[in-house]
């Protein structure tokens, strides 16, 4: 008995070490950030300086995974989320490394300062040294009030880019490789895109584009168009913050600048502007009913950006319809009928569901659509005319 009680310690002790040393192995670790792991179980892992750093973002990252799961299984790829709350951070990511780290997928966001900082370093590689000091002191009191909050609009998005990653993550062919730069490419996935898009804003709340759409409704795509098209190419920016997060005020620099006797406004930027390639080719795309023309004064959205806008208020408006009008149940199947390869349109005007009037169904969902009351969209422009 002694002789087997010896035996038994024996094999137990190393398993009880092997156990503990497993466990610490699960603990992964970047240079310049603290880990802070499996904060939602299982799912997603931050990193970042601090606690108090991520606070803000818990919530939404629980209740995100929440809903994808709902809509598509309790399988989900487990992913790792970043907040740089300074440029040795931003400069220390290598996704590469990360992902050897067993992680599917990797977001990663950037505090409004870092963000507003690179778009300052942007606009003086641009300018020269055109940019008068009293500018520069504007520019440099909107860094201070960048640095003393988290924006709600970074929170919002960071859900909507969960969303988008795991989509782009199970939905493509095992040689895919996910890249947190190319996170809001929808064409990524091989759903299409307005359903990406009503996905997403299902999963975040942000139902911000939808109200722009209500105030701009008879500039709207046609809504077949919609459910064939591509989401519209959106070129990059120093006028506003990468990850959806606040930029530079430049209308206000403008203003400024012009006050101070610079002329009509800004100083004219060097060649250069914003990168950008185009947008995935499913299907051809439809056209606004009335184009806007091209942005060409002061308080209108770039043409981009509206076109944008309007189609985004227009997917998830219509996905929310069918929702409402089919249920829940239908909203897996699509989503599954699409996985498969198949075009959306395909299902929603099965006869059973929409059928094929779009015409009939677009009059029924802009009813639909002006009595819901959704939050003032962040762009407070109009639609030019």
């Amino acid at each position: 008995m002694v002789r087997t009680t010896r035996f038994l310690l024996l094999v137990l002790i190393p398993l009880v070490a092997f156990g503990v040393n497993s466990t610490n192995a699960q603990t992964v670790s970047f240079k310049n950030f603290t880990s802070f792991m499996d904060i939602v179980p299982g799912t997603v892992d931050f990193f970042a300086s601090s606690r108090e750093t991520i606070a803000p973002y818990e919530d939404a990252a629980r209740t995100a995974i929440e809903r994808v799961k709902y809509l598509l299984g309790d399988e989900v790829p487990k992913g790792a989320i970043f907040i740089c709350t300074n440029q040795a951070q931003l400069d220390s990511l290598y996704e590469p490394v990360v992902v050897r780290q067993g992680y599917s997928w990797v977001l990663i966001l950037t505090a409004p300062e870092v963000r507003m900082r690179t778009q300052l370093d942007e606009i003086r590689n641009r300018m020269g040294d055109n940019i008068p000091e009293e500018l520069l002191q504007r520019i440099n009191a909107q860094l201070s009030a960048a640095a003393s909050d988290t924006d709600p609009q970074s929170v919002s998005n960071m859900a909507r880019n969960i969303a988008f990653a795991i989509l782009q993550v199970i939905t493509t062919d095992e040689y895919f490789q996910f890249r947190a730069s190319r996170v809001e490419d929808v064409g990524k996935s091989i759903l299409q895109d307005w359903l990406d898009i009503g996905i997403g804003a299902y999963v975040s709340g942000d139902k911000s584009s939808v109200r722009y759409l209500q105030d701009n409704i008879d500039m709207m795509f046609p809504l077949d168009d919609v459910i064939f098209m591509s989401r519209p190419f959106v070129a990059s920016s120093i006028t506003s913050g990468s990850q959806g997060g606040p930029g530079i005020d430049m209308e206000q620099m403008a203003q400024i600048f012009q006050q101070m006797g610079g002329g009509q406004g800004m100083p004219k930027m060097r060649p250069g502007g914003g990168q950008g390639g185009s947008p995935k080719s499913k299907s051809s795309g439809g056209s606004p009913k009335s184009k806007p023309e091209s942005a060409g004064q002061q308080g209108v959205l770039p043409k981009d950006e509206q076109d944008r806008l309007l189609f985004d208020g227009q997917a998830i408006s219509f996905f929310d319809y069918f929702m409402e009008k089919f249920g829940i149940e239908k909203i897996r199947e699509l989503i599954e009928f699409s996985r498969e390869r198949n075009e959306s349109w395909d299902f929603v005007s099965r006869p059973d569901l929409m059928g094929r009037d779009f015409s009939k169904v677009e009059a029924d969902w802009m009813e639909w659509l002006m009595k819901q009351k959704v939050s003032d969209p962040k762009p407070k422009s109009k639609v030019q005319q």
